[in-house]
């Protein structure tokens, strides 16, 4: 596939290229964001864990508490406030079950929206900084596989969505390794967080059951993540470019 080809396949390259003046302007709204984020939870006294405790009655008790968290989920890389604890959180206030539901739409909307912000920040031309390419090129041909290692051995969650909007890879192969790299640890996440009575507890109470399941869950991740770094040099494709040389000169 030439590379006319597979921008016109994506949806996000077929876009219209957005002017310079959108893309200050929403920079310049998530820096704001970030900023009062930061100024109200220092005056208030408010860190990550406590704000998030702070929303488990509204979530547990209402019905539309399920869409709350999805909504503050996909919202939560505005001001970068940790997934993990949102993660614990689905578990602390729905249980395991509904919980791993709700997380898993949520997260993924939230990896998509990461990823579209950054795709947007850069316009029509992919970031490409000036070391490491021949890496560079086979990263952008195996989005799909190189997602799922960077999930898998537990990358900074949202730089990931970040460099692969800014690096404009592929989407859907980008999301499903995403989606498929992350399910572990959320399952082990929520299982956690369905074990416990409080997030600032200072002696929670734990499930022994689920709290087996989440530590089982993270080792098993630990563990395929480290096969496939070892298998790495295997999934990597030759580059794009060089592919369709070869294709030309034959």
């Amino acid at each position: 596939m030439t590379a006319r080809a597979a921008r016109a396949a994506d949806p996000i390259d077929g876009a219209e290229d957005r002017r310079s003046p959108s893309r200050v302007v929403l920079l310049t709204l998530w820096v704001v964001a970030v900023v009062a984020w930061l100024v109200i939870s220092r005056q208030r006294g408010l860190g990550p864990i406590e704000a998030a405790d702070s929303l488990r009655g509204l979530l547990a008790d209402n019905w539309w508490g399920p869409v709350l968290y999805i909504a503050v989920y996909t919202l939560r890389p505005i001001i970068l406030f940790p997934a993990s604890v949102l993660t614990v959180l689905g578990g602390l206030a729905f249980g395991p079950v509904a919980g791993i539901a709700y997380t898993v739409v949520g997260s993924n909307l939230s990896t998509a929206a990461t990823y579209l912000a950054a795709r947007f920040l850069t316009g029509r031309r992919p970031l490409r900084p000036p070391f490491g390419q021949r890496a560079l090129d086979r990263l952008v041909a195996n989005p799909f596989e190189t997602t799922l290692i960077l999930r898998l051995v537990a990358a900074p969650f949202d730089a990931v969505a970040i460099a692969a909007g800014a690096l404009h890879l592929r989407f859907w192969p980008f999301l499903a390794g995403s989606f498929l790299g992350t399910i572990t640890g959320t399952i082990a996440f929520v299982a956690f967080g369905a074990s416990i009575e409080s997030l600032s507890d200072g002696s929670p109470e734990l499930d022994p059951m689920l709290l087996t399941v989440s530590i089982g869950l993270t080792v098993a991740g630990l563990v395929v993540a480290r096969l496939l770094r070892r298998r790495r040099p295997d999934l990597a494709a030759e580059p794009a470019g060089d592919t369709t040389e070869a294709e030309a000169a034959t």
